[in-house]
């Protein structure tokens, strides 16, 4: 395992773009958790809100551990996330409303870097 500062400067971009939208997403799902949003909201139960809002800004510092197997991990943990909501949302028990669409392009765009850090973070042959 490498961290942050062990890796070139190109990942080390995208582990930082990683991390602000780690950190947003644990954002929105701890606003979520705590009740700032509108009482008809449709979630899953307040603590699994909160338990998803810290493990995104525990995730958050994990990026900088530059392991390709845990950037992979990550991307594939959100994408079953993402694929939960979207379920949820089809069967109309998601909430879909500027504070849920911004956290989910915030993960989807979290995915993408992820995968991006992981496969630049491979040794080259």
């Amino acid at each position: 395992m490498r961290t942050a500062h062990e890796v070139n400067s190109s990942i080390r971009l995208l582990l930082v773009l990683a991390t602000l939208a780690a950190l947003a997403t644990g954002i929105v799902y701890l606003v979520i958790a705590l009740g700032l949003v509108a009482e008809d909201f449709q979630s899953p139960p307040r603590p699994v809100m909160l338990l998803a809002g810290v493990v995104y800004i525990v995730g958050a510092g994990l990026v900088h551990i530059v392991d390709r197997r845990l950037l992979l991990l990550g991307a594939a943990a959100n994408g079953v996330v993402l694929a939960l909501f979207v379920l949820s949302a089809v069967r109309g028990s998601a909430t879909l409303d500027a504070v849920s669409l911004g956290g989910k392009a915030a993960q989807v765009t979290l995915s993408v870097l992820l995968v991006w850090a992981g496969l630049r973070a491979m040794p080259r042959r």
